[in-house]
């Protein structure tokens, strides 16, 4: 997943499940929600300004829980370093949580990679290789 997708991910989930979250606002401050800065392109520590959905809501979804702890939590150094039950995708090298055990490509490559799989079986079979 790229930096985005877990900002959308995480702006879903705080519509969906957030009990401070009404219509756009905040009922704890009264304000308009400013669950994700928006001084930040991507996650990183500062990125989520809640303390109260990083605490309570966010843990509702355990993989996007694991995608934004390893945003905070791994720095760049530690790239090798997964957190269990994460792989790193082959085409783009972005952590993802993998839904089954040998899947190798996260959801935004797959389906790329399965059309180039399918391109190159299909010309094999047309050319007798």
């Amino acid at each position: 997943m790229t930096d985005k997708q877990i900002l959308k991910s995480i702006k879903a989930l705080a519509r969906g499940e957030c009990a401070n979250y009404d219509r756009g606002n905040c009922l704890l401050t009264d304000r308009r929600c400013h669950l994700v800065n928006p001084n930040y392109e991507s996650i990183h520590d500062g990125a989520i300004d809640c303390d109260y959905f990083l605490e309570c809501v966010l843990p509702a979804d355990w993989n996007l829980n694991d995608l934004v702890a390893y945003a905070l939590w791994y720095d760049e150094a530690d790239e090798d370093i997964l957190p269990h039950g994460m792989k790193r995708c082959e085409i783009c090298q972005h952590p993802f949580v993998p839904t089954h055990p040998r899947q190798k490509y996260c959801k935004g490559c797959a389906e790329g990679a399965n059309r180039r799989k399918t391109r190159e079986r299909m010309y094999e079979q047309r050319h007798g290789l």
